[in-house]
């Protein structure tokens, strides 16, 4: 018994080709966050918790100063207490 074994046709592999639909690939795009911070968000920021109004410009240079004075002084009881109760997960 023989078998008889054909060639395969090539418009066979070419009609294949020509049907099979063409994946187009779409460069992706990178979204970037933004945050925006409305006129009363920002007035807000000047307040301070117990209700007194902070600048925090003048803060920061007035501890420059002392620090450059030599005259600033670090509460090492209340250092410590925040890093404790920060540790603790009460952060505030």
């Amino acid at each position: 018994m023989k078998m008889k074994i054909e060639s395969i046709k090539h418009d066979v592999i070419n009609t294949y080709k020509k049907t099979t639909p063409k994946t187009e690939v779409k460069a992706s795009v990178i979204k970037k966050d933004t945050i925006e911070l409305s006129a009363e968000g920002k007035n807000l920021s000047a307040l301070s918790l117990e209700g007194k109004s902070v600048n925090s410009n003048e803060k920061i240079e007035a501890i420059k100063n002392s620090i450059k004075n030599g005259t600033y002084n670090v509460d090492s009881k209340l250092t410590a207490k925040k890093i404790f109760d920060t540790m603790k997960g009460r952060d505030i």
